[in-house]
């Protein structure tokens, strides 16, 4: 026999629902949350729904963005949802693929990059990364997304030099800014999403 869950509860099952894990799934922020009258859980879902669903970026574009980030944040729940959405979307396994490898080859630059400002020592500016980054020259995604998708990795990963870089690259490649920002708020609320849901 089913348990009937509170208002509270459904709020989180609800959250669970839009990224297509089954409502069982629990971890301490979702048990704080469905504990109490929380309109956050709410605000979140609709936050979701709301940058997937974007005017000037594509929904397999959108959808893979959404994996970048969750890929970036080594969240399985969401990195499996977003990699199934972006398949809908028509992603090829190949897109869905480089979508994680951007990610990865971002977690290197964004450490490379900060520390070279925070440093902020002409020697390391000379000094040359010396790391493969073959993907950056002809991405399966396009150069248009995959610049996108290094930009929104390099902000959530705090990188001043990379983000500057990487707008800099989209807006010579004819991107909007409104691009531009619709690639930042799937990414805030990627982010964001990871939280609470993982």
């Amino acid at each position: 026999m089913a348990v009937a869950l509170t208002a509270y509860e459904e709020g989180t099952a609800s959250l669970l629902e839009e990224v297509g894990i089954p409502a069982g799934h629990a971890n301490s922020a979702l048990q704080l949350l469905g504990a109490v009258e929380s309109r956050y859980s709410r605000d979140l879902k609709l936050n979701l729904k709301a940058v997937l669903k974007s005017t000037h970026l594509s929904d397999k574009e959108t959808a893979l963005l959404a994996l970048s980030i969750a890929a970036n944040q080594k969240n399985g729940p969401l990195s499996d949802h977003f990699n199934g959405l972006a398949a809908q979307c028509g992603a090829t396994p190949e897109e869905c693929a480089e979508a994680v490898a951007c990610a990865s080859l971002l977690a290197a630059n964004n450490v490379l990059y900060r520390f070279r400002h925070f440093a902020d020592k002409e020697k390391y500016n000379e000094l040359r990364p010396s790391l493969r980054m073959n993907i950056m020259m002809n991405p399966v995604t396009g150069k248009h997304l995959f610049e996108l998708m290094s930009l929104a990795v390099s902000a959530v990963n705090g990188c001043e030099q990379c983000v500057k870089s990487h707008e800099a690259s989209l807006i010579g490649l004819g991107a909007t800014e409104e691009q531009v920002w619709d690639a930042i708020r799937i990414a805030s609320v990627v982010a964001s999403y990871d939280r609470i849901v993982h």
